[in-house]
């Protein structure tokens, strides 16, 4: 590696439509992205000072495990259905990015500043940062020991002490909201300043809430935006959708999942911007940021399609229980869904009230800008 490539931004997946990601490589003048996917296949022959600081990491997971489990329980209603499912998942995942990491340490030189964007990739910064002696700012993206798939209870605890020691050595941690702040500090015990919320807010577009007076109230549209996977309430919406006949724009960013196709949603590009604006001058829409509540991620979240409707002056639609259903309530940002109330929603779209909440949301929307909420 050359003198000049002194900054390294480490993912674990495509990052064309993350434009978080984006965003870090944009502040600086030359970086260099490494992709370490962390499905890579199978790890094999995995050295013994790999296995055994996996088998260190086991142990202490063990001691950690029914105090954690106290502890999200107590503050934030946490209960695990499984002890033990799927943790030789993280187990591998650990080992593959200790491997990750000792091949990497072998072909770079001059390293300044590590970004380690998830989990996996913190795991790899902080063996980088620990031989190169680089500092690592390590970018949760959201709550990385508790996301949409098997959390079982030794599972979770196993990734918390992964993740503690790459918070250990992270000179900032970053994540995308003020309620997942506070989670990771008292989780972690963090000293105040080294957390720091960079919120998903990259849309510098914002229409005026005037033209919103001239859509016609019996023209009104939901609009999805993102990953067309599990836990965003997809199928309920094209089951509410084609019951009240509603229709519904997407947006994948990605492969397009079979209930879009057999709901005979309108597809759009993942190049969306141009469209999606052109859309909202033709209809009232609102955008859906519903997710099932299986996890402290989704529950937590502060979503980039949230932020996208904030920019384009246009409401939310989110799901009871979140945090963002909070923050719809409290600062009148768009509509609430418990599951069964698309109905109400549906007339409120089409009522007056629909011009409140796109007022809200650019007001909102330009106070962001001038760092006034802490969100």
């Amino acid at each position: 590696m050359c003198a000049t490539d002194e900054v390294v931004i480490l993912v674990s997946e495509d990052v064309t439509h993350d434009r978080r990601v984006l965003a870090c490589i944009a502040a600086y003048s030359a970086a260099r992205l490494i992709l370490v996917p962390a499905d890579a296949g199978a790890t094999r022959c995995a050295r013994w000072r790999i296995v055994l600081q996996a088998a260190l990491l086991m142990l202490d997971s063990i001691a950690c495990a029914l105090p954690l489990r106290s502890f999200l329980r107590r503050k934030w209603g946490v209960r695990f259905s499984h002890r033990a499912a799927a943790l030789p998942v993280s187990w591998r995942s650990f080992v593959r990015a200790q491997r990750v990491a000792e091949r990497l340490c072998a072909t770079l030189r001059s390293v300044r500043t590590i970004h380690a964007h998830d989990l996996f990739c913190g795991i790899v910064g902080a063996r980088l940062a620990a031989s190169l002696g680089a500092e690592l700012v390590y970018d949760a993206h959201e709550v990385e020991f508790h996301r949409n798939r098997t959390n079982s209870l030794l599972r979770t605890s196993f990734d918390v002490v992964a993740e503690r020691r790459v918070v250990a050595l992270a000179r900032e941690v970053r994540v995308v909201n003020a309620p997942i702040a506070s989670l990771y500090e008292s989780l972690y015990r963090i000293p105040p300043g080294r957390v720091r919320v960079v919120l998903n807010d990259h849309f510098p577009e914002c229409r005026s809430a005037t033209a919103v007076e001239e859509l016609a109230a019996d023209r009104i549209a939901i609009v999805y935006v993102g990953a067309g996977t599990r836990g965003r309430q997809l199928d309920r919406l094209a089951q509410e959708a084609a019951r009240l006949r509603v229709p519904v724009h997407a947006f994948f960013l990605g492969e397009v999942p079979e209930i879009a196709i057999l709901s005979h949603w309108e597809i759009g590009a993942p190049e969306y911007q141009q469209d999606l604006l052109a859309l909202t001058s033709r209809y009232r829409c609102a955008m859906w940021c519903c997710v099932d509540d299986v996890c402290l991620s989704y529950r937590l979240a502060l979503p980039n399609k949230f932020f996208q409707a904030l920019a384009i002056g246009i409401p939310v639609i989110a799901a009871d229980g979140t945090y963002l259903a909070e923050l719809v309530r409290e600062q009148q940002l768009g509509l609430v869904f418990d599951g069964d109330n698309l109905e109400q929603i549906v007339a409120d779209l089409r009522g007056p009230s629909f011009i409140d909440l796109a007022r809200h949301a650019c007001s909102f929307r330009q106070a962001l800008s001038t760092g006034t909420p802490r969100i």
